[in-house]
């Protein structure tokens, strides 16, 4: 079963450079694409400042190895070929979704962009290219989580305190359509600002939205 998951997703997972759009700015010109092929990735540089999860030079080598996964894309906005904004996805893998997951669901694993980038807009363009796209339609066959932990929020930067970053992520991601879900995953609730946020796209239908929200909940259809 898990390998015919694995193998539908492959099948579907849309072209390289779906997404490829060069937008003008005052400090350059700035290239928005994806998904990305190993190749493409290996010829770009990550800035590094985009260090908060691991050193630039081995989070590069994750992305690369990502976007050769069957279940694994990488969007990026890049400036004079380095990268300063990515955003990955990939079948999700916290134990508690990879025993519940459904076909249709996808996790939002990496968003991250450099710190002397950020107030830019560039996040939200990436993301705008991403989810707010006539062209590029392809999550709305998924169900989008996107699993937020305080540990994975960059407090010292920002100077919000976590209550005050929750709210942040609940404005950002409630753009694109995520909504806040129940659940009894055990690493959700070990901290009141833990959230599970979950965009459900257009082409999905009730039946898959009642599964998600029973396996949100650790229970089985009736």
């Amino acid at each position: 079963m898990a390998d015919q998951e694995k193998n539908a997703f492959a099948v579907s997972k849309p072209g390289f450079d779906s997404i490829n759009e060069t937008i003008e700015t005052t400090l350059g010109d700035i290239q928005v694409r994806g998904p990305l092929e190993p190749s493409s990735l290996n010829t770009l540089k990550l800035s590094e400042g985009l260090n908060f999860f691991r050193p630039a030079r081995r989070q590069h080598l994750a992305l690369v190895e990502l976007a050769g996964q069957d279940d694994g894309l990488v969007f990026v906005a890049s400036i004079a070929h380095k990268i300063v904004s990515y955003v990955s996805f990939q079948k999700p893998d916290y134990p508690w979704w990879q025993d519940r997951c459904l076909p249709e669901v996808i996790e939002l694993g990496g968003l991250e962009t450099d710190l002397s980038w950020r107030k830019m807009g560039i996040t939200t363009t990436l993301l705008d290219y991403i989810f707010n796209n006539p062209k590029f339609t392809y999550f709305e066959d998924f169900i989008v989580i996107a699993v937020q932990f305080v540990q994975s929020w960059d407090l010292n930067n920002t100077g919000l305190a976590p209550w005050a970053y929750r709210e942040f992520m609940l404005k950002l991601f409630g753009k694109y359509g995520f909504t806040t879900w129940e659940t009894i995953d055990p690493e959700v609730r070990e901290h009141p600002c833990n959230l599970l946020l979950a965009r459900i796209g257009e082409k999905i239908d009730r039946s898959c939205i009642t599964a998600f929200s029973y396996s949100c909940l650790g229970t089985q259809l009736p």
